[in-house]
């Protein structure tokens, strides 16, 4: 009875450990406020600090930004001018994840980059 109390200690402990495939830091309030809100330079600024943590640091079991943070962060990029550094990160979207090509083809083609 003792092992088995332990052995179910032990499993409880072990289990409940996390194993997240991505490390999304504060990404969901930071975009409910980016959609809720005019934000003004300072802002914005620091929203795409947030993303390029998000992007370039990745955490997580995979070790990989999560699916679609690259583009979003390549269109913040877009909006502020940053049409070379918006480009590279639409790449490396389709790189991590090659079946969004099609889709970042389309965003490509209509911001004309």
């Amino acid at each position: 009875m003792k092992k088995l109390l332990i052995l179910i200690f032990g499993a409880l402990l072990f289990g409940s450990c996390s194993n997240a495939l991505y490390k999304y830091y504060d990404y969901d309030n930071l975009l409910y406020a980016y959609g809720t809100r005019d934000f003004n330079e300072r802002e914005i600024k620091r929203f795409s600090r947030q993303y390029a943590k998000i992007v370039d640091s990745p955490k997580g079991k995979r070790k990989l930004p999560p699916p679609g943070a690259c583009v979003e962060y390549a269109l913040l990029l877009f909006q502020q001018g940053k049409t070379k550094e918006a480009k590279e990160y639409l790449i490396k979207e389709t790189v991590y994840y090659p079946e969004s090509q099609t889709y970042v083809d389309s965003i490509v083609k209509k911001l004309g980059l």
